[in-house]
């Protein structure tokens, strides 16, 4: 008999290897592609895919095998199926310092030939003769994290490299590392060693902008970028397309982009129209009260329609000039929430102490560990209740709709958003606080209602809804935020 003191590690355990044995979802419903509608992100068999990433920034380079391993089992456990992390990372946050930009990981292994802080990155150091489990080799390791992903059943949202640092020159003290060559070599480098992991989602960016002016410079990097998912698509299909040629070979890598924290530029602004991108990113760093706008925005984009994807919001726990815990669970949730309410197809969580992997001091790990950090609750907030409401309330036929709430939107924070079912059987309304709103039933039909807490998971009765009406609603007054749920009666 199990003492009850181990109950919960035993449940644990038997959580990981059922997901270790269950079969993969890219098997049993095939690759990632564009759903028809160009809203969301659907399997090959039509199987919606709902993104519930993780950001791991430093995991390639900070954490030992173990360490790869801990953090996943719990990643997993918690609900997340994305991990989204930095193959060639720039090393900063948790209060050390910056650098250098040849850094090598847990095991003293750099990533490419030449000095600790001048990099040849058309040269990644490969040492013959190491393996996973006993590497000799950065690329070991980075084998080691590929597969142990992919053992579990999630995917792998993969930077080729920190492009704030590397490649667009915006990170104070680094430098430029990449030419349009190298980018493309190393493009092809990681798209062929990679080449038959149908779970590696690839993310180009890091932090960056494509274009931009600093005074009366230009920096335009946008050609470093694209030239660096030529050469992953020809690693992992040995054909060229152009970056701006439609082609059949553009279809067998998923790649999007993660910009820097502007909330008003995003991925789209330099690459919307490119054959490459897959799917649109967005960030906005500490503008909190601006996701459901630069959402919207993207999820209104035609010629083409693109997913957009949630890649950088702010962190839990992260200060971000004020006090430490600035961020909390509310305002990850109205992130959250604001995503999908406008159209997102995905969003990612990030905790202020997990992202660097490294040191507890600085206003983001606010003496946190990053182990200790992984018990926040905004990441059971999000990769489980949020992912089952989501999942339960048919996320990929929403279609945001304001005029549900006759005027009474709000702004910054306190905004309230609302969205419609494509079917015509339901709509929602997401409260981001428990101020009133005037909320009406657009359906042709008298409608249930209930109450949903976005902190705890559970549910409230309300009054039914007649077909047409308008009324001003508050939700329950011990909650935070809450979601109005109208049902079409039968």
């Amino acid at each position: 008999m199990i003492p009850i003191k181990h109950l919960g590690y035993a449940l644990f355990l038997l959580l990981i290897s059922v997901n270790v044995f269950a079969q993969a979802p890219w098997e049993s419903h095939g690759p990632l592609e564009v759903a028809s509608n160009g809203h969301y992100i659907a399997h090959e068999d039509g199987t919606p895919f709902l993104w519930i990433a993780d950001t791991g920034w430093g995991l390639f380079q900070q954490l030992t095998r173990e360490e790869v391993d801990m953090y996943l089992d719990h990643r997993q456990k918690t609900g997340f199926n994305v991990i989204q992390t930095v193959a060639f990372w720039y090393p900063h946050g948790g209060g050390i310092d910056s650098g250098p930009h040849n850094a090598a990981n847990a095991y003293g292994h750099r990533p490419f030939t030449g000095g600790e802080d001048a990099p040849n990155t058309s040269e990644p150091l490969i040492v013959a003769g190491g393996s996973t489990e006993a590497p000799n080799d950065y690329w070991d390791h980075a084998d080691y994290i590929i597969q142990a992903v992919k053992k579990r059943n999630m995917y792998l949202a993969l930077l080729p490299n920190w492009g704030r640092a590397y490649i667009s020159s915006q990170f104070g003290g680094a430098h430029t590392e990449f030419t349009i060559q190298e980018a493309k070599d190393y493009g092809s480098f990681l798209g062929k060693r990679y080449q038959n992991e149908p779970h590696i989602l690839w993310v180009l960016g890091g932090d960056a902008k494509g274009l931009y002016k600093e005074g009366e410079k230009t920096f335009d990097s946008r050609s470093i970028f694209r030239a660096m998912a030529e050469g992953i698509v020809y690693g992992v299909t040995g054909q060229s397309p152009k970056w701006n040629e439609p082609n059949p070979a553009w279809k067998k890598v998923f790649i999007t982009y993660h910009p820097d924290g502007d909330a008003t530029i995003n991925s789209s602004n330099w690459f919307h129209e490119d054959a490459w991108l897959t799917a649109n990113g967005v960030e906005v760093w500490k503008e909190v009260e601006k996701v459901y706008s630069s959402m919207l925005r993207e999820y209104n984009l035609d010629n083409p329609k693109k997913p957009s994807l949630f890649l950088e919001g702010s962190y839990e726990f992260g200060a971000y000039g004020h006090d430490c815990g600035w961020i909390t669970p509310v305002r990850l949730r109205r992130q959250v929430y604001h995503t999908f309410f406008a159209g997102g197809a995905g969003h990612t969580y990030g905790a202020g102490p997990i992202w660097p992997m490294r040191g507890n001091r600085g206003s983001y790990s606010c003496g946190y560990t990053w182990q200790q950090a992984l018990d926040f609750p905004g990441a059971v907030q999000f990769a489980q209740l949020a992912k089952k409401f989501l999942i339960d309330h048919q996320w990929a036929e929403w279609i945001p709709d304001q005029s549900i709430l006759r005027g009474s939107e709000s702004e910054g924070e306190s905004l309230k958003t609302a969205v419609k079912l494509d079917n015509g059987e339901m709509l929602l309304v997401y409260f981001s606080n428990i101020s009133q709103a005037t909320v009406k039933n657009i359906l042709s039909k008298s409608a249930e209602a209930k109450w949903f807490d976005p902190n705890e998971g559970r549910e409230a009765k309300a009054e039914a809804f007649k077909p047409g009406e308008l009324r001003k609603i508050t939700p329950p007054s011990a909650w935070e935020d809450a979601i109005l749920v109208l049902k079409a009666k039968e």
